[in-house]
């Protein structure tokens, strides 16, 4: 029983490193607003970068909560991990 102990240690560590592969890629976001030309009037210039802020801020929440999913797996397989290796 000895194996169950090392496999989800090997999958805890996985799921680590995805979950900081996706936390990382979270902090890589930046934001812009995407349009070929400048407009002129300063509300519109607000409103293109609110919009981008917006569209960066949920790419980055959608990569977060996968991250925070993954982490929730490598805590699982941690105490798993723990318990199979202390009783079994």
């Amino acid at each position: 029983m000895k194996y169950l102990s090392i496999v989800t240690a090997i999958g805890a560590g996985i799921c680590g490193l995805i979950a900081a592969y996706y936390w990382y890629n979270s902090s890589l976001i930046e934001y812009g607003p995407d349009w070929d030309f400048e407009p002129v009037v300063e509300e519109a210039k607000n409103m293109g970068q609110f919009a981008a802020i917006m569209k960066a801020a949920k790419k980055s929440s959608n990569l977060n909560k996968r991250a925070a999913l993954w982490t929730a797996a490598t805590v699982f397989l941690s105490a798993v991990s723990a318990i199979a290796s202390a009783y079994l």
